[in-house]
């Protein structure tokens, strides 16, 4: 591959001077009841490129994701406590030498150097993903500087402009991402984690999937950017082969002690052979009986039915406060905006109110009783009834269900692939909460679109109603449907028709329920790709429950 060299090294008015060690005080992680990583002292140096390798199953994924603060101490699954620090080391100071592996416990896990500063808590720390969480919807060019714009420290300027990091990587600026090659999408990853100006940089599995050739030119690149930005970088991998000739440290985890193990230069040769996969205990159990599959499912379905109470409960709070960059949060806006009310949506909302305004029309009249006799005495107060109706319950109800399954199904649909491309650990590492560029503009984006798309769906109920009433009646002919079919909907103002206040209500409503509960279902916790088809499959469930449930409610009042 071929990388141009930086023009100039960045500057000490726009990036840190000297790199950063991590140091890991105490630190254990559990996952259930197994424990991965047991307590831990270790301080990693700083401006080298560590190379973490392990066994299979031994943790070095969850090892990253806690590194890089992705993992709540308390979670769930992952459990861990400790505390993860970092320090500047003086560029003057020879790095510490790696311990023997018989010394203590503390000593042999790495030895802090005199020179460096007290440790602070909360590194800036960047991850380079193994499934480069790049934003899809955005360009190469606005992928840095998405970046650029959530440094912590903007009183800094960057280096780079987001066009000088691409062409300082070699990423084509016009190329759209999803086109990029994989050794292109693995540049562009690594330019927007340094245009973020970390502290320290994670790689996790850089070479996974790739052939002998495409992982030493990966290794090549990662060396090139370590010796130009000098960054202090740590590189989770299984692939040593590969990544050990560019290490300038090399750690192990250690599936029997559970341990990160330095491992001096001489005997990295025998790290294959150090590697152990781990071996979990089989226990034979039981198949579950009928009862306990009831059970479980009754217990996933409160468990669902909990979160999205919690996540309603909740959503005042969590739409505040507003976007931390106005910029992006209108760019994320638009792009949500696009989604729910795009031109597919009205096509699919104008459909739904001809389908409605042809059989609630049509039908009214073809199916009257005794209609040669009671249709010229009831003809007007027909119209009206069916106008009254279109107008504040059935087009409402229907747009709303149609709104909830297609729109709300797509933002699960993307927001779990967010979730599930590791595109939320990409914001979450920048420093941004997702919900403030995804819940927000999407529920603004429900609040802007729901009412037009309703009023798309009315506009043509009532258009193919007068075309339908017109063509079974030509005697009387569409004024004398206008005139009556707004009959009892007309104020004595002349203003807005009556209702449209309870009309807005149930828009707003659904659509806020609506955004929320595919914001929260696609950011559910992804492991597959069947979890993101679950999170569309339950997020149509729940929405047409939440909607329906609205217009029940809001029904009762009204009327």
């Amino acid at each position: 591959m071929t990388t141009k060299p930086s023009a100039e090294h960045p500057s000490d008015n726009t990036e840190p001077s000297a790199p950063k060690s991590l140091h890991l005080n105490h630190l254990k992680i559990k996952a259930g009841d197994r424990e991965l990583l047991a307590e831990t002292n270790l301080t990693i140096t700083a401006g080298k490129i560590t190379v973490i390798v392990g066994g299979s199953g031994a943790g070095k994924s969850v090892l990253l994701r806690t590194l890089a603060g992705l993992i709540p101490n308390n979670g769930p699954v992952i459990k861990w406590n400790g505390k993860i620090e970092s320090g500047h080391v003086s560029q003057t100071t020879s790095p510490p030498e790696v311990a023997p592996e018989n010394h203590s416990s503390k000593d042999h896990q790495g030895t802090t150097s005199a020179s460096e500063t007290n440790p602070t808590v909360q590194p800036r720390i960047g991850i380079v993903f193994q499934q480069f969480a790049l934003f899809d919807e955005l360009s190469p060019t606005a992928n840095v500087q998405f970046a650029l714009d959530h440094r912590n420290d903007r009183t800094r300027t960057s280096s780079h402009s987001s066009r000088q990091w691409l062409e300082e990587l070699g990423v084509p600026a016009k190329t759209p991402v999803a086109a990029l090659s994989g050794g292109q999408k693995q540049r562009l990853a690594i330019a927007r984690t340094l245009a973020a100006n970390p502290d320290i940089i994670l790689y996790d599995e850089p070479t996974s999937g790739l052939d002998a050739a495409s992982g030493g030119k990966v290794a090549e690149l990662i060396r090139h950017t370590h010796d130009t930005y000098h960054r202090t970088s740590i590189i989770v991998t299984h692939d040593y082969e590969t990544l050990i000739p560019i290490a300038d440290e090399v750690l192990l985890l250690d599936s029997e002690t559970r341990l990160l193990v330095p491992v001096p230069r001489q005997d990295w040769p025998q790290i294959p052979t150090r590697m152990r996969p781990v071996q979990l205990s089989e226990t034979s159990s039981n198949p579950p009986t009928l009862p306990q599959q009831s059970t479980s499912k009754i217990d996933a379905f409160l468990k669902q039915t909990g979160s999205t109470v919690v996540a309603a409960v909740r959503l005042p709070y969590d739409l505040l406060p507003l976007f931390p960059r106005p910029r992006w949060g209108l760019r994320f806006f638009a792009h949500y905006l696009r989604l729910v009310g795009g031109v597919s949506a009205w096509i699919y909302l104008i459909l739904a109110g001809l389908i409605v305004g042809f059989t609630g029309t049509y039908f009214t009249f073809r199916f009257l009783p005794f209609r040669l006799y009671t249709q010229p005495l009831l003809i007007d107060e027909l119209l009206s009834s069916i106008g009254f109706a279109l107008y504040r319950i059935l087009v409402p109800v229907l747009a709303t269900i149609l709104i909830a399954a297609r729109c709300g199904a797509a933002v699960a649909a993307d927001v779990g692939v967010k979730q599930y491309g590791g595109q939320i650990d990409a914001m979450r590492t920048l420093g941004v909460k997702p919900r403030l560029y995804l819940l927000i503009p999407i529920v603004l984006a429900f609040m802007l679109a729901t009412p037009i798309l309703e009023w798309m769906a009315f506009a043509s109920a009532r258009f193919i109603s007068m075309l339908s009433f017109t063509a079974t009646h030509p005697d009387v002919g569409p004024f004398f449907w206008e005139q009556h079919f707004y009959r009892n909907l007309i104020t004595s103002d002349g203003g807005w028709p009556q209702g449209w206040g309870w009309v807005m209500l149930k828009n707003l409503a659904c659509g806020i329920g609506t955004g929320a509960i595919g914001f929260y279902r696609g950011m559910a916790p992804k492991q597959s790709a069947s979890d993101v088809s679950n999170a569309i499959t339950s997020t149509v469930l729940w929405t047409t429950l939440y909607v329906l449930l609205v217009h029940f409610i809001i029904a009762l009042i009204e009327f």
